[in-house]
């Protein structure tokens, strides 16, 4: 299998979309409803945790960097340990990719199909990922370098066009206006976003200049911060933190504020669609991840057979596992972080054991 295909440049543009997808446009709500005016500590805090968690992955990738995890990860634990933790992770990744498609099926259906049923738009989404999960993660990452800019351009445009808009004098409130249990609880709930990238152990082979992973991930999570914050700043001094809080997608009402001259009343449909592929960027990593870590627990030479029975499976998974929009926000708040945490666990517990096992080697 080839590997060394993905540059560190690449990296840090994929991060930064990664983090902006689903942050700014499904999180940004819930985090404002938690942590209010101190959503920009939460955030920065989260970002501080995610690289910390993005040290101790790439530093047990480094141990083995040109072997995968799936299969190096039995010299560290016991098999019959071992593929149990594959399999946990072969399912939570085709799961969280099944969750993020869900909301995508909610927010089209009830912004702009309200009659479409939820399994309409998940089959042809579903059905564009299993075509790109099968070119592999060298032309995804290049479609995230190709988009990154439009959608970077795009975001700032909009923030331009929408600051005669906003509220300024409620800018002293981000200082004055602080809560500990606010800044805890936000903190709790956005760190397992930035803890995503728990995908560089399954892809670190496909790196190039391993040794500057973790300056690309740093690098990354400073400006995916950055760009997350003045949309929040943006949102806050627009709308309110309570009203901001109370919207199901704020920054899609936020993009409806701008007008340009009489014959384009709103930026949204453009917009929107930039935003919808960093989305579908999103879910074709995680659902690629999963198609490979089966593909190495069933030893197969090919992961490409498997894509397409996998998207039926997503699919699937996506219209079946909630009964509304609600449900899954709930699932969010109340049980997707702490389950997270576990999970992005796993992999220190391999480094501990490994580092355990190589000082006694040394000795």
């Amino acid at each position: 299998m080839q590997t060394e295909q993905i540059s560190q440049n690449q990296l840090i543009l994929f991060i930064i979309l990664f983090s902006f997808s689903t942050q700014v446009g499904f999180g940004a709500s819930q985090l404002i409803y938690l942590s209010q005016y101190d959503s920009i500590i939460a955030l920065c805090i989260s970002g501080l945790a995610g690289i910390i968690l993005a040290f101790f992955f790439i530093k047990l990738a480094n141990r083995r960097p040109n072997e995968f995890y799936v299969n190096y990860g039995k010299e560290i634990f016991p098999i019959w340990i071992h593929i149990p933790f594959m399999v946990i992770f072969f399912v939570s990744f085709l799961q969280i990719s099944a969750l993020i498609l869900r909301e995508y099926e909610d927010f089209i259906v009830q912004t702009y199909l309200p009659r479409t049923p939820n399994w309409a738009v998940g089959l042809m989404f579903g059905l564009v990922v299993a075509v790109t999960a099968r070119l592999g993660f060298e032309n995804l990452f290049r479609i995230a370098q190709g988009l990154f800019y439009l959608c970077i351009l795009a975001n700032i445009g909009n923030l331009i066009l929408i600051g005669r808009e906003l509220q300024w004098n409620r800018l002293m409130a981000f200082i004055t206006n602080h809560s500990g249990h606010g800044i805890f609880v936000g903190s709790y709930s956005i760190i397992p976003f930035f803890g995503e990238a728990i995908i560089l152990l399954f892809i670190f082979p496909y790196l190039s200049q391993k040794h500057k992973t973790l300056k690309s991930i740093i690098l990354g999570t400073i400006f995916s911060v950055l760009f997350i914050g003045v949309n929040i700043i943006w949102l806050i001094l627009l709308f309110g933190p309570n009203l901001t809080s109370h919207l199901t997608y704020p920054m899609l009402e936020m993009i409806r504020y701008v007008r340009i001259a009489d014959f384009i009343q709103n930026l949204d449909h453009l917009i929107i669609s930039i935003w919808a592929t960093t989305v579908f960027i999103k879910i074709t990593v995680f659902f690629t991840t999963a198609v490979q870590i089966l593909t190495h627990l069933l030893r197969l030479k090919d992961y490409r057979p498997l894509t397409f029975s996998l998207a039926a499976v997503m699919v699937a998974l996506s219209v079946s596992m909630a009964s509304g929009s609600a449900e899954v926000t709930s699932f969010y708040t109340q049980s997707w972080a702490t389950f997270s945490y576990f999970l992005q666990g796993i992999p220190i517990l391999y480094l501990l054991i490994d580092t355990v096992k190589q000082s006694k080697k040394s000795k």
